[in-house]
């Protein structure tokens, strides 16, 4: 399964909620009595998803530097296998519980906000009584002014502003990053290669040093026998980053096997994924300094 099918399906289930709200209740906003209702319900279902992913990027920023360090860690082997899954396995349901947990009360703190401005009083008492905005006020010079004018489109602009901003910063950072990486041509790649990384459950990492893998100049391969790996010994190789995840091509007589070339700045790794690419399996070969 994909690790974006579950946020599509949830907001695919948002979109679906709120096209049902949006036509029971907008005719609502026309009848005096329950109009103020119909305002709550629609404001209250409409920023629920967005607190989500606002609540779920500003962890996911925080959970960025311990996530590089342990991937560092697991790349040079200084961590186990078995470990290296249990601790995978705890930080996304740590991460998870904090997300849904926070994210719920970013959803109930802003709708009561809201619900404040729009009855026409001041949020000024539920924000007194409240530990998280006294937090806030504390550490970041926050008060309940910022709410007083225009409160619920500065709320609307936060929850939609700042999911925004992420996305753009990454779709720059991707794109700066496709061109100062590591990207080898043919002859480049050409030298001798180790196994630096296994993500195989069942391969014995005690005997990784014995395969190797070599480009030469004249466009031939060598790759001793590896297990899990169904490319032959020898045979021809060609470049081709127009094939995403499929760059290397590896020509043995008539049957022709795939590899990704997994860049980095400084430095790239010849990637076998095994199985399902979704698995997460894969025996990467770095070449020998």
């Amino acid at each position: 399964m994909p690790p974006t099918f579950l946020p599509f399906l949830a907001f695919m289930f948002y979109i679906g909620i709120t096209a049902i709200a949006i036509a029971v209740f907008t005719p609502m906003l026309f009848i005096n009595s329950t109009r103020l209702l119909a305002k709550k319900i629609l404001i209250t279902i409409l920023i629920s998803f967005p607190c989500l992913i606002t609540v779920a990027i500003f962890f996911g920023l925080l959970f960025l530097l311990p996530a590089l360090l342990f991937s560092w860690l697991a790349d040079n082997n200084y961590i186990g296998q078995t470990p290296g899954t249990v601790l995978v396995i705890t930080g996304l349901f740590l991460f998870m519980s904090i997300v849904a947990a926070c994210s719920l009360y970013a959803w109930y703190f802003f709708s009561r906000i809201i619900y404040k401005l729009l009855e026409k009083q001041s949020p000024a008492e539920f924000l007194d009584n409240s530990k998280v905005f006294k937090y806030l006020q504390r550490y970041l010079k926050f008060n309940s002014a910022f709410f007083q004018k225009n409160g619920i489109v500065k709320i609307v602009g936060v929850l939609i502003g700042f999911p925004i901003t992420v996305l753009i910063c990454v779709c720059v950072y991707l794109g700066f990053s496709n061109l100062i990486d590591e990207k080898p041509t043919q002859q480049e790649l050409a030298g001798k290669y180790h196994i630096s990384k296994i993500t195989v459950a069942n391969f014995d990492k005690s005997v990784m040093n014995k395969f190797k893998l070599e480009f030469r100049p004249d466009g031939t391969f060598e790759l001793t026998s590896t297990p899990f790996i169904d490319v032959c010994n020898k045979g021809k190789y060609s470049v081709d980053y127009q094939s995403d995840y499929n760059e290397i091509s590896f020509n043995c007589n008539s049957a022709t096997t795939t590899a990704h070339i997994d860049r980095h700045s400084g430095y790239y790794r010849i990637e076998f994924i095994i199985g399902d690419p979704d698995s997460g399996e894969s025996i990467f070969f770095e070449k020998d300094k």
